[in-house]
């Protein structure tokens, strides 16, 4: 089975995610790529987690990991907003 996907094994990546309304960021190293029936995710080297292809940043995108962390935050923002109501 042929998976498509813009990352590949061995490649450093950055994790974005929110945890407890904070934003969270750390590096690592993909290990394995899969598949289910609904998503591709990618198994890190040392994480103990399999992350979603949409929480991933590759390493030197710079651009794209600053984009990811106030995407991020916006969406903490509005949960937030909505909990205030």
């Amino acid at each position: 089975m042929l998976i498509q996907t813009k990352y590949e094994i061995g490649q450093r990546v950055w994790i974005v995610y929110e945890n407890k309304g904070e934003v969270c960021i750390y590096d690592d190293i993909i290990a394995e790529i899969g598949v289910d029936d609904k998503r591709i995710y990618c198994i890190l080297e040392n994480a103990c987690i399999d992350i979603g292809e949409e929480d991933i940043v590759l390493y030197e995108d710079t651009d794209k990991l600053v984009e990811k962390i106030k995407q991020t935050m916006r969406e903490i923002r509005k949960k937030e907003s909505e909990e205030n109501v």
